[in-house]
């Protein structure tokens, strides 16, 4: 991206918000849910692995409209990041801390995580050249405990940092760091291409794609859509598909209630969903703050 080096551009996968509400609907005890909840992320992984999804497939081509004026790629990605990050703060920043809260509508799903509330209130202390970010609950049985990912899972006991072999922090805290980051990210990757647009409820979008490696290799590398609203050229959706987990699998994250701090322009709510046209969201968060630092 402009001879930086991209930030973090290595998605961090969230597998967990695929399983729906109506699992929870049973009376369980909490073992049982646990067995039930596995074995229903089994099951679809079976029923769904046998493809590949492709974000930009020849029917998937057909949802979106010819480009409307002669507008390209690089004169897009210049007027977004204008619109984003106008004085290029976030390039010069190296952690970012945020204070938010993350909701959950499936308590089940919430169960193959590290939360102990179905509203967790957290902290978050984001690395954003490299894989890393450390979480510290702020209510619940947890209040005060810090865990972390940094490519292998972490908590701290005391002052003492020890790794773990936690599957459900890793497959929490991974994605977050993503969710929290790809509103400034992906726009910055260098190998984008315009596709054309698209009307969401009355607001037109420029669709902008982008994948990770190799486009003749898209069984290995994951992809993404960026939803560019084009009454305001900010980021509303994007799509993205998730490799580590399965071929077939994609998901949707949800930006707005956008906000300028320190001169960039980040969202303060977060949904996750595995549609776009999804009415309702596996999970949220809703951000009360963010902080940009060089100094740490």
């Amino acid at each position: 991206m402009f001879g930086i080096p991209h930030k973090n551009f290595n998605p961090y996968y969230d597998p967990l918000h695929f399983l729906k509400q109506n699992i929870t609907t049973f009376s369980l005890n909490i073992g049982f849910r646990l067995i039930v909840g596995y074995g229903a992320i089994l099951l679809f992984l079976i029923l769904t692995g046998c493809s590949t999804s492709n974000l930009i497939s020849e029917d998937r081509r057909k949802e979106w409209a010819p480009l409307q004026s002669e507008k390209t790629i690089q004169q897009l990605q210049q007027e977004v990041l204008q619109q984003i990050d106008p004085f290029n703060h976030y390039q010069r920043g190296t952690i970012m801390h945020v204070t938010a809260s993350d909701t959950w509508n499936s308590t089940l799903i919430r169960w193959m995580t590290p939360l102990d509330r179905d509203k967790q209130k957290f902290h978050a202390r984001l690395s954003l050249y490299h894989q890393g970010i450390e979480y510290t609950f702020l209510n619940g049985e947890k209040k005060e405990q810090t865990i972390g990912f940094d490519g292998q899972s972490y908590e701290y006991v005391t002052t003492e940092k020890r790794y773990t072999e936690s599957t459900g922090s890793s497959l929490y805290l991974g994605p977050l760091q993503s969710y929290l980051e790809w509103s400034q990210t992906l726009m910055r990757h260098p190998t984008q291409q315009l596709l054309g647009m698209r009307e969401i409820n009355n607001i037109p979008y420029w669709i902008v794609y982008t994948i990770e490696g190799s486009v003749e290799k898209l069984d290995q590398h994951d992809q993404y859509l960026i939803y560019i609203n084009a009454q305001n050229t900010r980021i509303d959706y994007v799509e993205f598909t998730m490799r580590d987990l399965m071929k077939s699998y994609k998901g949707v994250v949800h930006y707005k209630n956008h906000k300028t701090v320190q001169g960039i322009l980040m969202p303060f709510w977060i949904g996750i969903a595995d549609d776009i046209f999804q009415p309702d969201f596996d999970h949220y968060f809703e951000v009360e703050s963010v902080e940009f630092r060089s100094d740490e």
